[in-house]
């Protein structure tokens, strides 16, 4: 692996997101960041507590973003901006994988979903506008 290669992939930064609601919430409800820079790599892990990306109203998002999804026994759910192209991957058992994005050639950014489902799904979809 050249040095090149080396500095790119260690300049690659990755956000966590967790929800584990009956342990961690506790009647509480978590705040949504609406303006974030978002970086390369996202995993979203949703265990027993739902998780939303919105990559709509986010400060700067690279070309391409992956997103390892990962939705057991609830949900993930991920907003895209309207010029976003999707691509959507994965496995499941007893899920569902949805992509209700409309198809679009040569969007930007390109947002990459992994998703993989156990009792959950993985959604993503067009924002449609300020949900609070």
């Amino acid at each position: 692996m050249s040095d090149r290669e080396k500095t790119a992939r260690g300049s690659q930064s990755r956000r966590w997101f967790l929800a584990w609601e009956p342990f961690f919430e506790a009647g509480r409800r978590g705040r949504k960041a609406q303006a974030w820079e978002v970086e390369g790599e996202l995993v979203a892990i949703a265990l027993f507590g739902d998780v939303t990306l919105d990559l709509s109203q986010s400060k700067r998002v690279p070309a391409e973003v992956t997103i390892d999804a990962y939705a057991l026994v609830r949900d993930v759910e991920v907003l895209v901006p309207e010029d976003a192209e999707v691509e959507l991957s994965g496995g499941v058992f007893l899920g569902d994988l949805t992509n209700e994005v409309p198809e679009v050639r040569d969007g930007q950014p390109v947002v990459r979903v992994r998703g993989h489902a156990l009792f959950g799904d993985v959604n993503v979809r067009r924002s449609s506008g300020d949900r609070n």
